[in-house]
């Protein structure tokens, strides 16, 4: 099927909700790609090409948008449960992959190694740290990473090190988010964590803000709900930013009580309200969503196929001026 076949066959499914979003892009399908057969979790490095890993292989995609892959190497296999991994992110230098090991509760740990320390003639030592691994967002040297321990009350962590030869530290900064672990995303100087599976008061998929630097800062964990709610989304796993600055949610609640499923969203932060709906594969399957800096495409997954978005047009330079010049004034 051609892009423009494509494009006309999910036209029906490209919803935008509430009034038009003028920060919302219009993102436009222009071509999808195969995620690793039998792989798990998967990332976008900062040279645009997809890490993915397929037990305790790491492997890299040829070029980006391509339906290549090669093995880069091996990381000890006791480093991944047999489920696999829980995610794989990419350090915004290139040179660190973090992985979750997708173990419950107190024994769960996140792995760091050096990508240009794999080999395929022997596994790869990593350094490790004890903690939730559910989900997790870099910052500078950072890790957030979401999860829980052996009371099952979810939390952010945030991993530091010095490299990855180091002994990584974790810390809890948010704590008594709902009950069940949703992802984490950071963009400037905001963090957004949300809740995976939730109950009275703490919905499914409600996702809420945080100012980093209070919540490193402080010398106790932050509540969840002392964070400011943005809105509910699907099941809050993934989340992610868009390069202007739009919060992209991903999963589905389809035990929660809203069935709110069958689309990877993207939010306006100012008016949540006004929010994109991407639906490439249909509308009865679990989407994940990752933007592709290098590229400026949104990622949208179903099925082991990474549906590619873009936005059209030389509309999308002053689109990119803009998300600059407000990026640096949340640094300030």
């Amino acid at each position: 099927m051609n892009v423009s076949m494509m494009a006309a066959a999910v036209a029906a499914c490209t919803v935008l909700t509430g009034a038009a979003a003028a920060q919302i892009p219009n993102y436009t399908l222009v071509g999808q790609f195969p995620l690793l057969t039998g792989g798990d979790g998967w990332d976008v490095g900062p040279d645009g090409r997809v890490v993915q890993m397929r037990g305790n292989q790491v492997w890299r995609q040829d070029a980006p948008g391509g339906s290549s892959y090669s093995l880069l190497g091996t990381v000890p296999a006791g480093a991944v449960s047999p489920f696999g991994t829980s995610f794989v992110r990419v350090s915004p230098a290139g040179g660190t992959l973090a992985f979750g090991d997708n173990n419950f509760g107190s024994g769960a740990r996140v792995h760091f190694v050096g990508l240009d320390t794999l080999s395929v003639s022997a596994p790869a030592a990593t350094a490790s740290v004890l903690s939730g691994s559910f989900d997790a967002a870099w910052d500078g040297n950072a890790l957030y990473v979401t999860g829980a321990g052996s009371d099952f009350v979810p939390y952010v962590n945030r991993i530091t090190f010095t490299n990855v030869t180091g002994t990584p530290v974790s810390t809890t900064i948010i704590t008594g988010i709902g009950g069940g672990s949703g992802g984490v995303a950071i963009f400037g100087s905001q963090l957004v964590t949300g809740v995976g599976f939730g109950g009275p008061g703490l919905p499914t998929g409600q996702v809420r803000a945080f100012d980093l630097l209070a919540v490193n800062a402080s010398p106790s964990p932050t509540p969840f709900t002392a964070g400011a709610v943005v809105g509910s989304f699907l099941s809050a796993s993934p989340l992610g930013y868009d390069r202007f600055g739009n919060l992209l949610a991903g999963g589905g609640d389809a035990f929660g009580g809203s069935t709110d499923i069958g689309y990877a969203a993207v939010v306006n932060p100012a008016s949540p309200g006004e929010f994109l709906r991407l639906s490439p594969a249909g509308t009865s399957v679990t989407y994940g969503v990752r933007f592709n800096a290098f590229t400026d495409e949104l990622l949208v997954t179903a099925g082991g196929i990474a549906y590619r978005y873009a936005v059209p047009g030389p509309a999308a330079a002053g689109l990119l001026l803009l998300a600059g010049l407000t990026a640096a004034r949340r640094r300030r």
